[in-house]
Protein backbone atom coordinates (compact mmCIF):
# COMPACT_ATOMS: atom_id res chain seq x y z
CA UNK A 1 0.00 0.00 0.00
CA UNK A 2 1.40 3.26 -1.03
CA UNK A 3 1.27 5.87 1.24
CA UNK A 4 -0.89 7.99 -0.24
CA UNK A 5 -3.37 5.20 -0.52
CA UNK A 6 -6.00 6.04 2.65
CA UNK A 7 -6.32 3.61 5.61
CA UNK A 8 -8.66 0.85 4.49
CA UNK A 9 -12.06 1.13 5.97
CA UNK A 10 -13.43 -2.53 6.74
CA UNK A 11 -16.95 -3.57 7.67
CA UNK A 12 -18.09 -7.06 8.76
CA UNK A 13 -21.58 -8.81 7.46
CA UNK A 14 -22.06 -11.54 9.45
CA UNK A 15 -25.46 -14.27 8.79
CA UNK A 16 -27.03 -15.67 11.86
CA UNK A 17 -29.62 -17.90 13.01
CA UNK A 18 -30.45 -19.18 16.70
CA UNK A 19 -26.38 -19.54 17.34
CA UNK A 20 -26.43 -17.03 19.78
CA UNK A 21 -23.42 -18.85 21.52
CA UNK A 22 -21.44 -18.45 18.38
CA UNK A 23 -22.05 -15.51 17.45
CA UNK A 24 -21.06 -13.73 20.75
CA UNK A 25 -17.57 -15.77 20.42
CA UNK A 26 -16.95 -14.51 17.32
CA UNK A 27 -17.93 -10.82 18.41
CA UNK A 28 -15.38 -11.15 20.68
CA UNK A 29 -13.09 -12.39 18.48
CA UNK A 30 -13.33 -9.35 16.17
CA UNK A 31 -13.02 -7.14 18.85
CA UNK A 32 -9.57 -8.17 19.06
CA UNK A 33 -8.43 -7.85 15.88
CA UNK A 34 -5.42 -6.03 14.82
CA UNK A 35 -6.96 -3.79 11.83
CA UNK A 36 -10.64 -2.23 13.61
CA UNK A 37 -13.69 -2.87 12.01
CA UNK A 38 -14.20 1.11 11.06
CA UNK A 39 -17.00 0.43 8.90
CA UNK A 40 -19.08 -1.16 11.47
CA UNK A 41 -20.49 -4.75 12.24
CA UNK A 42 -23.91 -6.16 10.52
CA UNK A 43 -25.47 -8.90 11.74
CA UNK A 44 -28.33 -9.32 9.69
CA UNK A 45 -30.49 -12.35 12.21
CA UNK A 46 -32.60 -14.93 9.92
CA UNK A 47 -35.53 -15.72 11.82
CA UNK A 48 -34.57 -12.65 14.18
CA UNK A 49 -34.86 -13.42 17.89
CA UNK A 50 -34.95 -11.49 21.27
CA UNK A 51 -32.08 -13.64 22.39
CA UNK A 52 -30.08 -12.64 19.34
CA UNK A 53 -31.20 -8.76 19.18
CA UNK A 54 -29.40 -9.03 23.17
CA UNK A 55 -26.34 -10.86 21.86
CA UNK A 56 -25.41 -7.76 19.70
CA UNK A 57 -26.98 -5.11 22.12
CA UNK A 58 -24.50 -6.64 24.87
CA UNK A 59 -21.48 -6.94 22.01
CA UNK A 60 -18.49 -5.56 23.43
CA UNK A 61 -17.90 -3.13 20.32
CA UNK A 62 -20.33 -1.68 18.21
CA UNK A 63 -22.74 -3.74 16.55
CA UNK A 64 -26.05 -3.29 14.35
CA UNK A 65 -28.45 -6.00 14.63
CA UNK A 66 -30.71 -6.76 11.20
CA UNK A 67 -33.69 -8.77 12.01
CA UNK A 68 -35.35 -10.81 9.35
CA UNK A 69 -38.34 -12.44 9.24
CA UNK A 70 -38.01 -15.61 7.79
CA UNK A 71 -34.43 -18.08 7.95
CA UNK A 72 -33.82 -18.37 3.85
CA UNK A 73 -30.08 -19.09 4.09
CA UNK A 74 -27.02 -17.32 4.69
CA UNK A 75 -27.15 -15.46 1.01
CA UNK A 76 -29.81 -13.42 1.52
CA UNK A 77 -28.75 -12.15 5.33
CA UNK A 78 -24.89 -11.47 3.55
CA UNK A 79 -26.61 -9.09 1.16
CA UNK A 80 -28.17 -7.34 4.08
CA UNK A 81 -25.47 -6.88 6.05
CA UNK A 82 -23.58 -5.68 2.48
CA UNK A 83 -25.98 -3.34 1.45
CA UNK A 84 -25.73 -1.61 5.29
CA UNK A 85 -22.14 -1.62 5.29
CA UNK A 86 -21.96 -0.35 1.26
CA UNK A 87 -24.17 2.56 2.79
CA UNK A 88 -21.32 3.93 3.97
CA UNK A 89 -19.42 5.68 1.10
CA UNK A 90 -16.04 5.68 3.30
CA UNK A 91 -16.19 1.50 3.47
CA UNK A 92 -13.24 0.04 1.29
CA UNK A 93 -14.12 -3.47 2.00
CA UNK A 94 -16.37 -6.13 3.47
CA UNK A 95 -15.59 -9.26 5.41
CA UNK A 96 -18.39 -11.45 5.21
CA UNK A 97 -18.95 -14.08 7.61
CA UNK A 98 -20.50 -17.12 9.27
CA UNK A 99 -21.34 -17.11 12.83
CA UNK A 100 -19.23 -20.27 13.47
CA UNK A 101 -15.79 -18.87 12.44
CA UNK A 102 -13.39 -17.27 14.66
CA UNK A 103 -10.78 -15.34 13.02
CA UNK A 104 -7.29 -15.05 15.04
CA UNK A 105 -6.77 -11.24 15.34
CA UNK A 106 -4.52 -10.93 12.51
CA UNK A 107 -7.02 -12.36 10.07
CA UNK A 108 -8.23 -9.15 8.33
CA UNK A 109 -4.63 -7.46 8.20
CA UNK A 110 -3.18 -10.55 6.33
CA UNK A 111 -6.21 -10.78 4.05
CA UNK A 112 -5.82 -6.98 3.04
CA UNK A 113 -1.83 -7.59 2.25
CA UNK A 114 -3.22 -10.23 -0.35
CA UNK A 115 -5.51 -8.11 -1.62
CA UNK A 116 -2.91 -5.28 -1.81
CA UNK A 117 -0.31 -7.69 -3.37
CA UNK A 118 -2.87 -9.30 -6.00
CA UNK A 119 -4.57 -6.62 -7.00
CA UNK A 120 -7.29 -8.91 -6.54
CA UNK A 121 -11.39 -8.14 -5.55
CA UNK A 122 -11.54 -11.11 -3.29
CA UNK A 123 -9.36 -13.15 -0.60
CA UNK A 124 -9.89 -15.92 1.60
CA UNK A 125 -8.05 -17.49 4.24
CA UNK A 126 -7.71 -21.59 4.71
CA UNK A 127 -10.88 -22.60 7.12
CA UNK A 128 -9.48 -25.07 9.99
CA UNK A 129 -11.51 -27.76 12.55
CA UNK A 130 -10.89 -27.77 16.04
CA UNK A 131 -7.89 -30.49 15.91
CA UNK A 132 -6.68 -28.66 13.89
CA UNK A 133 -7.55 -30.32 10.46
CA UNK A 134 -7.91 -28.79 7.14
CA UNK A 135 -12.00 -27.81 7.17
CA UNK A 136 -12.75 -26.45 3.95
CA UNK A 137 -9.97 -24.94 1.03
CA UNK A 138 -10.39 -23.04 -2.14
CA UNK A 139 -9.76 -24.51 -5.29
CA UNK A 140 -6.27 -23.15 -6.66
CA UNK A 141 -6.48 -21.85 -10.06
CA UNK A 142 -3.09 -23.46 -10.75
CA UNK A 143 -3.04 -27.05 -11.45
CA UNK A 144 -0.62 -28.81 -9.57
CA UNK A 145 -1.44 -26.59 -6.14
CA UNK A 146 -5.12 -28.65 -6.81
CA UNK A 147 -3.15 -31.90 -5.82
CA UNK A 148 -0.93 -29.93 -2.58
CA UNK A 149 -4.34 -28.70 -1.17
CA UNK A 150 -5.75 -31.88 -0.67
CA UNK A 151 -2.69 -33.26 0.97
CA UNK A 152 -2.35 -30.49 3.81
CA UNK A 153 -3.98 -31.02 6.55
CA UNK A 154 -2.40 -28.85 9.28
CA UNK A 155 -2.10 -24.65 9.56
CA UNK A 156 1.71 -25.46 9.65
CA UNK A 157 2.36 -28.07 6.85
CA UNK A 158 -0.15 -25.42 4.91
CA UNK A 159 2.22 -22.60 5.45
CA UNK A 160 5.25 -25.33 4.26
CA UNK A 161 3.58 -25.79 0.55
CA UNK A 162 2.19 -22.48 -0.05
CA UNK A 163 4.62 -20.19 1.49
CA UNK A 164 3.59 -16.86 2.54
CA UNK A 165 2.30 -14.89 -1.33
CA UNK A 166 -1.39 -15.27 -2.08
CA UNK A 167 -2.36 -17.37 -4.87
CA UNK A 168 -5.50 -17.81 -7.26
CA UNK A 169 -8.67 -19.69 -6.71
CA UNK A 170 -10.99 -20.86 -8.53
CA UNK A 171 -13.80 -20.45 -5.88
CA UNK A 172 -13.99 -20.18 -1.89
CA UNK A 173 -15.95 -21.31 0.82
CA UNK A 174 -17.67 -18.63 1.78
CA UNK A 175 -17.75 -18.86 5.84
CA UNK A 176 -14.61 -16.44 5.88
CA UNK A 177 -14.07 -13.47 2.63
CA UNK A 178 -12.80 -10.51 2.75
CA UNK A 179 -14.32 -8.55 -0.79
CA UNK A 180 -13.11 -5.12 -1.87
CA UNK A 181 -16.02 -2.47 -2.76
CA UNK A 182 -15.17 -2.57 -5.93
CA UNK A 183 -16.00 -6.69 -6.17
CA UNK A 184 -19.26 -5.78 -4.85
CA UNK A 185 -20.00 -2.76 -7.20
CA UNK A 186 -18.88 -4.77 -10.15
CA UNK A 187 -20.23 -8.09 -9.62
CA UNK A 188 -23.33 -7.40 -7.20
CA UNK A 189 -24.29 -9.88 -4.53
CA UNK A 190 -24.95 -13.44 -3.66
CA UNK A 191 -27.91 -15.08 -5.63
CA UNK A 192 -30.77 -15.48 -2.70
CA UNK A 193 -32.21 -18.83 -4.87
CA UNK A 194 -29.59 -21.10 -3.60
CA UNK A 195 -30.90 -21.24 0.38
CA UNK A 196 -27.71 -23.02 1.09
CA UNK A 197 -24.14 -24.73 0.44
CA UNK A 198 -23.89 -23.13 -3.28
CA UNK A 199 -24.41 -19.34 -2.99
CA UNK A 200 -20.71 -18.73 -1.85
CA UNK A 201 -19.21 -21.03 -4.24
CA UNK A 202 -21.49 -18.88 -6.95
CA UNK A 203 -20.43 -15.63 -6.06
CA UNK A 204 -16.57 -16.30 -5.09
CA UNK A 205 -16.27 -17.95 -8.82
CA UNK A 206 -18.20 -14.20 -10.70
CA UNK A 207 -15.47 -12.11 -8.34
CA UNK A 208 -12.67 -14.43 -9.54
CA UNK A 209 -13.31 -14.45 -13.04
CA UNK A 210 -13.98 -10.65 -13.20
CA UNK A 211 -11.34 -9.09 -10.95
CA UNK A 212 -9.29 -11.90 -9.27
CA UNK A 213 -9.68 -14.11 -5.92
CA UNK A 214 -6.89 -15.32 -4.12
CA UNK A 215 -6.14 -17.07 -0.67
CA UNK A 216 -3.00 -17.48 1.40
CA UNK A 217 -2.15 -19.85 3.93
CA UNK A 218 -1.17 -17.08 6.10
CA UNK A 219 -4.15 -16.70 7.37
CA UNK A 220 -5.48 -19.70 9.29
CA UNK A 221 -9.25 -19.11 10.61
CA UNK A 222 -10.85 -22.04 13.00
CA UNK A 223 -14.44 -22.71 11.85
CA UNK A 224 -16.28 -24.54 15.08
CA UNK A 225 -19.96 -24.96 14.19
CA UNK A 226 -21.71 -26.09 17.72
CA UNK A 227 -22.27 -30.05 17.94
CA UNK A 228 -25.33 -31.23 16.48
CA UNK A 229 -28.74 -31.86 18.12
CA UNK A 230 -28.47 -35.71 17.98
CA UNK A 231 -32.84 -35.54 17.72
CA UNK A 232 -32.59 -33.46 14.50
CA UNK A 233 -29.17 -34.04 13.24
CA UNK A 234 -30.35 -36.83 10.57
CA UNK A 235 -32.80 -34.63 9.10
CA UNK A 236 -30.51 -31.63 9.20
CA UNK A 237 -27.64 -33.37 7.74
CA UNK A 238 -29.74 -35.14 5.06
CA UNK A 239 -31.51 -32.27 3.26
CA UNK A 240 -28.34 -30.07 3.25
CA UNK A 241 -26.65 -32.63 1.68
CA UNK A 242 -29.49 -32.23 -0.81
CA UNK A 243 -29.17 -29.00 -1.21
CA UNK A 244 -25.25 -29.19 -1.93
CA UNK A 245 -26.10 -31.78 -4.35
CA UNK A 246 -28.68 -29.76 -5.95
CA UNK A 247 -26.89 -26.47 -5.94
CA UNK A 248 -23.52 -28.11 -7.57
CA UNK A 249 -25.48 -29.55 -10.31
CA UNK A 250 -27.02 -26.45 -11.44
CA UNK A 251 -23.66 -24.71 -10.82
CA UNK A 252 -21.84 -27.28 -12.94
CA UNK A 253 -23.68 -26.74 -16.20
CA UNK A 254 -24.98 -23.61 -15.58
CA UNK A 255 -22.91 -20.99 -14.30
CA UNK A 256 -20.13 -19.58 -16.91
CA UNK A 257 -17.27 -19.49 -14.93
CA UNK A 258 -17.92 -23.49 -12.98
CA UNK A 259 -17.92 -26.71 -16.30
CA UNK A 260 -14.79 -27.98 -13.74
CA UNK A 261 -17.43 -28.35 -11.35
CA UNK A 262 -18.63 -31.28 -12.75
CA UNK A 263 -15.46 -33.31 -12.03
CA UNK A 264 -16.53 -33.24 -8.54
CA UNK A 265 -19.97 -34.03 -8.83
CA UNK A 266 -19.53 -37.98 -8.84
CA UNK A 267 -17.59 -37.80 -5.57
CA UNK A 268 -20.42 -35.59 -4.14
CA UNK A 269 -22.58 -38.76 -4.75
CA UNK A 270 -20.76 -41.05 -4.01
CA UNK A 271 -20.30 -39.47 -0.29
CA UNK A 272 -23.89 -39.05 -0.03
CA UNK A 273 -24.50 -42.95 -0.75
CA UNK A 274 -21.93 -43.59 1.79
CA UNK A 275 -23.08 -41.10 4.24
CA UNK A 276 -26.80 -41.51 4.19
CA UNK A 277 -27.79 -45.25 2.88
CA UNK A 278 -28.46 -47.29 0.02
CA UNK A 279 -32.11 -47.30 0.25
CA UNK A 280 -34.10 -46.40 -3.50
CA UNK A 281 -35.69 -43.60 -1.27
CA UNK A 282 -32.61 -42.25 -0.24
CA UNK A 283 -30.75 -42.41 -3.72
CA UNK A 284 -34.34 -41.21 -5.88
CA UNK A 285 -33.93 -37.83 -3.48
CA UNK A 286 -30.42 -38.27 -4.44
CA UNK A 287 -31.41 -38.57 -8.94
CA UNK A 288 -34.36 -35.60 -8.35
CA UNK A 289 -31.45 -33.08 -6.79
CA UNK A 290 -29.35 -33.64 -9.60
CA UNK A 291 -32.24 -33.46 -12.43
CA UNK A 292 -33.51 -30.59 -10.77
CA UNK A 293 -30.23 -28.88 -10.76
CA UNK A 294 -28.48 -30.06 -13.82
CA UNK A 295 -31.67 -30.38 -15.75
CA UNK A 296 -33.97 -28.19 -14.35
CA UNK A 297 -32.32 -25.59 -14.05
CA UNK A 298 -33.34 -24.47 -10.37
CA UNK A 299 -30.94 -24.27 -7.66
CA UNK A 300 -32.50 -25.95 -4.40
CA UNK A 301 -34.01 -22.40 -2.79
CA UNK A 302 -36.48 -22.60 -5.70
CA UNK A 303 -39.34 -24.64 -5.07
CA UNK A 304 -38.77 -27.43 -6.45
CA UNK A 305 -35.69 -27.65 -3.62
CA UNK A 306 -37.88 -26.88 -0.89
CA UNK A 307 -40.33 -29.44 -2.42
CA UNK A 308 -37.21 -32.08 -2.45
CA UNK A 309 -36.31 -31.18 1.12
CA UNK A 310 -39.76 -32.01 2.46
CA UNK A 311 -40.23 -35.43 0.99
CA UNK A 312 -36.88 -36.24 2.29
CA UNK A 313 -38.21 -35.23 5.75
CA UNK A 314 -41.42 -37.35 5.58
CA UNK A 315 -38.94 -40.14 4.36
CA UNK A 316 -37.01 -40.08 7.35
CA UNK A 317 -40.04 -39.30 9.90
CA UNK A 318 -41.11 -42.93 8.77
CA UNK A 319 -38.01 -44.58 8.66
Amino acid sequence: MSPNTPAPCVAAAIATHRRDAELRRLLLALRESSVPLTGGIFVADNASSAETQAVCRDAPLPVTWIPRPVNNGPGPAWNAGMVKAMDNPQVSHVLVLDDDVVPPPETVRVLLDALDSSGAGAAAPLLFDEHPHLWAFPEPREAPLRDAVRRVHTPEAARGVFGPEPHPFCWATGACMLYTRAALQTCGLFREDFWMLGEDLEFSMRVASRLGGVFTAQAAVPHLPPAPDPKTAPVSQRIKFLALLQNLSYLAFHSPHSAHLRSYLAGNFKRYARTEGFAPGTLWDAWCAFYQGAYGKQPAGTPAGARLRERAKRRLGKS
